[in-house]
């Protein structure tokens, strides 16, 4: 007899894509005639299913994973994926929510490619309180909990944010660790060339104290985070002025200058030519 899918997993296909976060606590998944199946699916929204109890199945990308109590299984939109059960009874929440929330509150969804669709989340106890407090909001919901909610949609983002990296920190060789999170400093500054970077910020997205991200980062790159910043956007200028017929002063504000004098004295300090004559010179 043909596989059918759980129940708590077919409400949620044919529920609208909104940001929703679902109990299914205790679900029979198991019968005389074997575990119950979701067929290869996939969403156009993000589904995260969160296991509290037993065991959920997996088969994505020509591979199979096991989620055990305290796993996260993560599907992003448009990701092909096949369930079913390895227990007889299961618990676990589900969350679904679309891009646009997390593009609204300017915030991205962590990478995972490194570590799989099945991810082992730290701090439990803080993350089902976070589902609760998002489920109880859900069910009796006020004037301000589409706003509630999406503030907690934005803590769950960055906790899982964190703990992708602690992952990702147990699997690099101890020596490398700085240089992983070094390489994500850099990134973090070349997305943001338009916004002012604190140093503090930095060095707290890079588990380090101020004193030794400098010092590693310096290391590492052979300048300073504050002189980094400083090639990058006088790199994104070059492009930008040789690439495009954008002014000068529309660039500065693009790379976060307040004053577009500073910006045409920086720019003459790194390359020994003003705005202008760089344009004459490699504009195509």
């Amino acid at each position: 007899m043909p596989h059918q899918p759980d129940r708590a997993l077919s409400e949620s296909q044919n529920s609208p894509p909104l940001r929703d976060l679902r109990d299914a606590t205790a679900e029979m998944i198991l019968n005389a005639r074997g575990p119950y199946r979701v067929e290869a699916h996939a969403h156009p929204h993000f589904e995260l299913i969160y296991v509290l109890r037993g065991t959920r199945m997996l088969r994505m990308g020509g591979r199979s994973y096991r989620a055990r109590s305290g796993d996260l299984l993560v599907f992003r939109p448009g990701e092909v994926h096949e369930e079913w059960s390895g227990s007889k009874q299961i618990s676990y929440f589900v969350i679904r929510f679309e891009q646009q929330d997390l593009a609204s509150a300017k915030i991205g969804f962590p990478s995972t490619d490194r570590i799989g669709p099945v991810i082992r989340l730290t701090s439990r106890e803080r993350f089902i309180e976070l589902f609760s407090r998002m489920r109880e909001e859900q069910k009796a919901p006020k004037s301000d909990s589409d706003l509630m909610l999406g503030a907690y949609l934005v803590e769950f983002v960055v906790l899982l944010g964190r703990a992708v990296d602690e992952v990702l920190a147990e699997r690099i060789p101890e020596a490398s660790v700085p240089q992983t999170r070094i390489r994500t400093a850099i990134d973090t500054i070349r997305r943001n060339l338009g916004r002012h970077l604190e140093l503090e910020e930095l060095a707290r997205t890079s588990f380090m104290s101020v004193s030794h991200f400098s010092h590693v980062f310096k290391s590492e790159v052979g300048i300073s985070p504050k002189r980094f910043l400083i090639q990058e956007r006088i790199d994104k200028a070059k492009d930008l002025l040789a690439n495009t017929q954008k002014s000068a002063q529309e660039i500065s504000r693009l790379l976060g200058y307040e004053s577009p004098y500073f910006f045409y004295r920086q720019f003459k300090q790194q390359t020994s030519l003003t705005t202008t004559a760089y344009r004459e010179q490699n504009s195509r």
